[in-house]
């Protein structure tokens, strides 16, 4: 079987990109207690890839998390006030670190429009899934919608999409990786009430990768 998106022979089934469809949407009142119950059909594509693409991919999203985190952090460190006059300082240096909070998304989107020649990342960015010709199927003939179900409940049945292999280094990994981005966002807090908005920006940067890793290196961690 070829990795769909570089042509490659597919690695394990949990590398594959799970695309979630669902359709038929009915709300309604429960009898007796009013609640509102809504449900819906569901259907889930594993769209086949290689451990290359896979890896890739995980490389785009951590730089989407980053490229978000990024000018929150600016924010937060107080360097938009200065930018912004609103707040003393100097407008040289917070216009520096302006495009500094921006790098990350300039490579965000050089890694989504596959600018960068790095066999490290995947020749064709993650939506790419849903041009697989099940997925257009579905579309086209049954009117199914992209997302496993009505917003919010976007969780993939279970046992539909195979999990990666929970090995004790794997776990051990997550495991540390999410203490160190809990003790980062303690950091955050305390720092940026003793005043050092600064430091705290950049702790808000290292709390999303950390939080981010460590659900990729093993999500039961």
């Amino acid at each position: 079987m070829e990795c769909w998106f570089c042509g490659r022979t597919a690695g394990h089934r949990w590398h594959d990109r799970a695309v979630g469809l669902h359709k038929g949407v009915d709300t309604s009142l429960t009898p007796w207690i009013v609640l509102i119950r809504t449900t819906w059909q569901r259907e889930v594509v594993l769209v086949p890839r290689c451990a290359r693409c896979h890896r890739g991919h995980l490389v785009e999203q951590l730089a989407m998390v980053l490229a978000l985190a990024a000018p929150i952090a600016y924010a937060a460190s107080g360097g938009l006030d200065v930018l912004l006059g609103i707040n003393p300082g100097s407008k040289a240096v917070a216009a520096v670190w302006a495009g500094a909070a921006l790098v990350p998304a300039l490579g965000w989107v050089a890694i989504r429009q596959a600018w960068l020649p790095l066999d490290l990342l995947a020749p064709r960015r993650l939506r790419y899934a849903r041009r697989h010709p099940a997925v257009v199927r579905l579309r086209e003939e049954d009117d199914w919608r992209f997302r496993p179900g009505p917003f919010p409940y976007w969780g993939f049945p279970e046992g539909t999409v195979p999990p990666p292999p929970s090995t004790g280094a794997r776990r051990t990994a997550g495991r540390v990786l999410a203490l160190l981005g809990f003790t980062c966002f303690v950091a955050t807090v305390v720092v940026y009430f003793r005043g050092n908005s600064e430091l705290a920006g950049g702790l808000i940067v290292a709390t999303a990768g950390l939080f981010y890793l460590a659900s990729k290196a093993d999500p039961k961690a």
